[in-house]
């Protein structure tokens, strides 16, 4: 025979479990408490607050039971807060402050491009065209240029190209690994002559294990000349180019 407390708790539970069910389809909530979490905690308070109201009088919710509810979605939304911050520290420390972007100042980069300029070592002045990024070369006789790769790629094909169309360098790489590869280039000519200073083109091809095309980013030098503060971190200003995001800089050189 089954006891009347058994009974009184059955009853319970069933009126309580009814209140819930009408009150979440009130509410447009799913019945089986599938949803996401976004307005969870709304939802639940008009549900107990259902559940209070259509209780038995005779056999009323236990305090116990609504104080452990309560504290259950309290906790839920403490989690849910807490991850929320924890999101925004982690945002915030991969962002690039404009001050720890200062050191970049002055400094030659690789960003994603296919023009750039060469300056002869022994010419006397650079280019004056605002258009095209300068390459410092004092002290230097080779400019640094590169290409980036998502994955690893079976082969990899660099070609300079000048402003005639003709190529003038190219450069293969076996089984390059994902991710930034450079390459220094002297000036000089797949023939052996140097060439004269100007405006130049860098082209990248890659094939991929299957043999199929394989994505490949060209990287081009580039100076910055000033530092900004943009919502998502550091924004750089750089010569003879738009403004990027310091995120965007693939190597400093």
């Amino acid at each position: 025979m089954v006891s009347s407390t058994q009974n009184d708790t059955a009853s319970r539970t069933s009126a309580a479990n009814a209140a819930a069910n009408a009150a979440a389809a009130a509410y447009g909530a799913p019945a089986d408490g599938t949803d996401t979490a976004e307005g969870t905690e709304d939802r639940f308070l008009k549900l107990l607050v259902a559940q209070m109201r259509n209780q038995d009088p005779l056999n009323p919710l236990d305090n116990a039971e609504v104080t452990s509810q309560l504290a259950q979605i309290n906790t839920v939304r403490g989690i849910e807060q807490l991850n929320a911050s924890m999101t925004k520290v982690a945002t915030a420390s991969t962002a690039v402050s404009p001050l720890s972007a200062v050191g970049l100042l002055g400094r030659q980069v690789l960003v994603e491009g296919d023009r750039f300029e060469w300056t002869a070592p022994d010419a006397d002045i650079a280019s004056n065209d605002p258009t095209m990024p300068s390459v410092d070369v004092s002290g230097s006789k080779s400019v640094r240029v590169g290409f980036e790769l998502p994955v690893a790629a079976r082969a990899v094909r660099v070609e300079i190209v000048d402003a005639a169309g003709r190529v003038v360098h190219a450069r293969d790489f076996s089984e390059p690994e994902a991710g930034v590869h450079t390459l220094d280039w002297d000036g000089i000519d797949t023939d052996g002559r140097a060439v004269s200073s100007g405006k130049y083109t860098l082209r990248a091809y890659g094939v991929d294990e299957n043999g199929g095309e394989s994505s490949v980013v060209a990287l081009v030098p580039a100076r910055v000349n000033g530092v900004s503060q943009a919502p998502g971190g550091a924004r750089l200003d750089l010569v003879g180019r738009d403004a990027v995001a310091a995120s965007a800089i693939r190597a400093v050189l």
